[in-house]
C-alpha cells in the first residue's frame, strides 16, 4: 500500500462509514432514519450520498459495527455506541482509538519524536485518522488487526450489564468514588429490554445525586449498583467482549485501503 497523500482527508462519506463498520448501506440508512447514525458535518439535511462525516463519526460507526458483529440487534448497537460516543466527546473529545500508543515504545523506534519523515503543513495530532495515515509506511511497527496494551474494551454480561476495562491492564483496579478497594472493571450502562424498544440506562442515572459526600443515600445506592454490575460480570452465563480501539483502527484500515485502491 502506498503512502497516503497529504490531502487524504478526514471527511468521510456514508459509504465509507458503512465500509469502515462492515455494515451494509441499507443498515447505515436505517440507523440514520432512527436517529442513531453518527452526526454529519454541517447540515444533516442532504441525502445520504452527500453527507460528510468526521473521524470521530467513523469511530462511532466502527463501534456500531463491532457491537452488531457481537450479536446485538442493529438498533441496540446504535444506541449503545451513541451513548459511548457522547460520553467520550464530553470527557476526552472522541472514542479511544489508542493510536497514540504507536508514537511510544515499543512501536516507535524514536519514542517522543514523530515517526513520519518531513514536516507536515497540515499537522493535526488531534485527528486520529490523520495520525493513522501518517503511521502507514513510517518507521513504526503498526500492527493490523492486533490488540495492543491500552485498548478500550467493552464487557457485556448476560446481554444487560455493560462495563469497560483496559486491555493488558487486567490486574489494575479502576477507581470508584464509593469503593475504597477499586473495581476490576468500570460499570457504565444497563441494556434494558430487547429489540427496537431497548433502552441504554447509564449507571449515573440510577441515583438521585452524584454528590456522594452530601448524599449518603445516593452513595450507598451507587455502591450497591456497582456491586451488582461486578457480580453480574463474575457470574454471567454469557459475556461479550468488544475491543473498541481495535474496531476503530480496523475501520480506519478499511477506509484507507479503499481510498488507496481508488487512487491506484
Amino acid at each position: 500500500m502506498g503512502r497516503p497523500s497529504k490531502d487524504s482527508g478526514s471527511a468521510f462519506t456514508s459509504r465509507e462509514l458503512a465500509l469502515g463498520a462492515d455494515l451494509s448501506l441499507r443498515n447505515f440508512s436505517l440507523l440514520h432514519e432512527e436517529g442513531l447514525a453518527p452526526k454529519a458535518l454541517g447540515s444533516d439535511r442532504g441525502k445520504g450520498s452527500h453527507r460528510l462525516y468526521s473521524s470521530p463519526a467513523l469511530a462511532q460507526s466502527a463501534l456500531i459495527g463491532a457491537v452488531h458483529l457481537a450479536g446485538f440487534e442493529l438498533l441496540v448497537a446504535g444506541r449503545l455506541a451513541q451513548e459511548f460516543a457522547e460520553e467520550a466527546e464530553m470527557v476526552r473529545g472522541k472514542l479511544h482509538s489508542n493510536l497514540a500508543a504507536y508514537l511510544q515504545a515499543p512501536f516507535n523506534p524514536t519514542p517522543g519524536r514523530r515517526p513520519w519523515s518531513g514536516e507536515c503543513e497540515d499537522l493535526n495530532l488531534e485527528d486520529d485518522f490523520w495520525i493513522h495515515n501518517r503511521l502507514q509506511n513510517s518507521g513504526v511497527d503498526y500492527r493490523r488487526q492486533v490488540a495492543i496494551r491500552g485498548d478500550m474494551v467493552i464487557d457485556i454480561a448476560d446481554h444487560e450489564y455493560v462495563l469497560t476495562e483496559t486491555h493488558g491492564l487486567s490486574g489494575v483496579k479502576i477507581f470508584s468514588p464509593v469503593s475504597r478497594d477499586g473495581l476490576a472493571a468500570s460499570p457504565d450502562y444497563r441494556i434494558v429490554g430487547r429489540g427496537s424498544g431497548a433502552r441504554i440506562v447509564p449507571i449515573t442515572d440510577e441515583v438521585d445525586s452524584l454528590d456522594f459526600s452530601a448524599d449518603p443515600a445516593s452513595a450507598a445506592r451507587y455502591k450497591a449498583l456497582q456491586e451488582d454490575y461486578i457480580a453480574a460480570r463474575e457470574n454471567a452465563v454469557t459475556r461479550v467482549r468488544i475491543n473498541v480501539s481495535l474496531a476503530i483502527r480496523n475501520a480506519f484500515d478499511r477506509v484507507l485501503d479503499d481510498r488507496s485502491r481508488a487512487a491506484a
